[in-house]
């Protein structure tokens, strides 16, 4: 597989059939190749999913954590993934970095008004 795009869709084949550990290893290959900053962070917002639907809120909360550490200082899309990230910090217990979290997406609200949707979020 060549493109960023090409990992997606393989492991989006292996999501639907219900084959979330081997999606995961796609996408672990995807995250370790030289892609753009943003399509790796997508790629760990991706397994960080898998792992959330899996209910391994440690390892999906890793992920996510690597996604927005790795790309805090791009400008990237509002997606409605952004909330369950919080969501699954909250529900890990990790109070303070949803916050963190929660915070620093609110703000990119400066480039892409529709960040102003996380505003609405409660933390408990």
């Amino acid at each position: 597989m060549k493109t960023y795009d090409s990992y997606v869709r393989r492991a989006n084949f292996y999501e639907l059939l219900g084959m979330k550990r081997k999606a995961i290893k796609v996408m672990k290959e995807a995250v370790d190749r030289p892609f753009s900053k943003l399509e790796i962070g997508s790629g760990y917002i991706y397994i960080g999913l898998m792992y959330r639907k899996l209910r391994e809120l440690n390892l999906a909360n890793e992920n996510f954590e690597s996604a927005l550490s790795f790309c805090k200082d791009e400008q990237y899309p509002y997606s409605p993934n952004f909330k369950i990230i919080i969501k699954s910090f909250v529900e890990n217990d990790e109070s303070e970095k949803a916050l963190k979290w929660l915070n620093d997406l609110i703000e990119r609200e400066s480039y892409d008004r529709k960040f102003s949707k996380m505003k609405k979020m409660k933390l408990d």
